[in-house]
């Protein structure tokens, strides 16, 4: 039994995306497989690709998508109060009765309620928890502020998350997508009660519709084309892209910059002002990676792994990363590495690009392919899982 907060079709990030596959891989596998998410609207239960899907109702002051309509005192309070959302417990107990599973497997909690693994150790069922993103340790789930990447847990975190260190005493087993994400958590007193046998680094799994095996890369002509694919906001480092696209030679090259923006685009427009760059809105990552040399990973923030690398990669597309969390794990050579926020040192690195002309398949690719496929991925959880329920 599955759980994260949503579950496709409904996708407002690589968790959900992430979950699917995995789930996906093991229903083909043979196992009896079961998902459950919010939902903003009554209980659903469906089966989709192979797998029973269960939406619950969220039972939370509002729905996740509408957080930035509310206030930041309305946010934080319904924070503090999500801690104690017993009736999200109640529903995720009343499916543990009916789906009887042998693993209770949780993603990304974000606005769930840990009381969901009270649920589950009620009824005796192990847990075994995937740390995706900062959301036990950190009210915004990114440890990041206006001023930058935080250097430890504020005051308010640790009051919007107090119970979430409490409860984490349940998790039997803990994984995490990067080494960073994992390491960070027990830093702060996660996860210290489970033995270290029991702590793995399973990176995310990556498929890209209409890239298999057979994919072959269509050829580009024209000026080197960079791209970035994600969500335009301050902790991606977009700001840092266009700054130092500025920096580049006036011709040559383009920016193709795909995903929406969390808030108004026009402060990036502004950045981008007479600047070879457009803003083409969603993309599927096929569409783009057919259409780019490279891409850029900016993020200021220690992202856990970074899915749109791996996607890259998939494709043969060389990336150009920040060195820090799990981008960094993925870029096997440090020379498409560059220190997170430094304008000069990526705008140095694009030019290096222009100077060398297009490359060729990303260094380690076939590595990190192999290592992601749903079915790798898919097969390291069934260790898990034995080596959990024979504890």
């Amino acid at each position: 039994m599955h759980l994260s907060s949503l579950y496709p079709p409904h996708i407002v990030g690589g968790a959900e995306r992430s979950v699917s596959m995995l789930a996906e891989a093991q229903a083909a596998a043979g196992w009896d497989v079961a998902a459950a998410c919010l939902t903003p609207g009554e209980a659903v239960e469906e089966h989709r690709n192979g797998v029973a899907v269960f939406r619950m109702p969220h039972g939370n002051d509002f729905w996740l998508e509408d957080w930035l309509a509310h206030s930041q005192r309305q946010r934080e309070w319904a924070k503090f109060k999500q801690q104690a959302n017993v009736a999200i417990e109640r529903r995720f107990g009343a499916i543990l009765d009916r789906f009887r599973p042998d693993i209770v497997h949780t993603h990304s909690l974000v606005d769930v309620s840990t009381r969901v693994w009270h649920a589950a150790r009620r009824r005796g069922i192990p847990i075994v928890h995937t740390l995706r993103d900062f959301d036990l340790l950190c009210a915004a789930s990114s440890m990041y502020r206006d001023s930058g990447p935080c250097t430890h847990r504020h005051l308010k975190c640790r009051i919007l998350t107090f119970t979430k260190q409490f409860d984490q005493r349940l998790v039997s087993t803990v994984t995490a997508v990067g080494e960073e994400v994992l390491a960070r958590h027990l830093r702060y007193g996660f996860f210290r009660h489970v033995p270290p046998e029991r702590r793995r680094v399973i990176w995310n799994t990556a498929q890209v519709e209409g890239i298999g095996s057979d994919y072959a890369k269509p050829p580009l002509g024209g000026p080197i084309t960079f791209g970035y694919l994600g969500r335009l906001s301050p902790e991606k480092g977009v700001d840092t892209l266009l700054q130092a696209a500025r920096l580049l030679p006036p011709t040559g090259w383009r920016l193709l910059i795909a995903g929406a923006a969390l808030g108004p685009i026009a402060p990036y427009e502004a950045l981008a002002d007479g600047l070879p760059v457009d803003f083409i809105g969603f993309q599927a990552p096929k569409a783009l990676f057919d259409a780019i040399d490279v891409l850029v990973a900016p993020s200021l923030w220690a992202e856990p792994l970074g899915r749109t690398v791996l996607e890259a990669y998939q494709a043969h597309v060389p990336v150009i990363g920040a060195r820090s969390g799990g981008i960094a794990e993925i870029i096997a050579d440090d020379a498409w590495l560059v220190p997170p926020g430094d304008v000069a040192a990526l705008a140095a690195r694009m030019r290096q690009v222009l100077e060398d002309g297009r490359a060729g398949s990303p260094p380690g690719r076939d590595r990190v392919v192999a290592r992601t496929t749903p079915q790798a991925v898919a097969r390291a959880f069934a260790d898990v899982y034995a080596e959990t329920l024979a504890r």
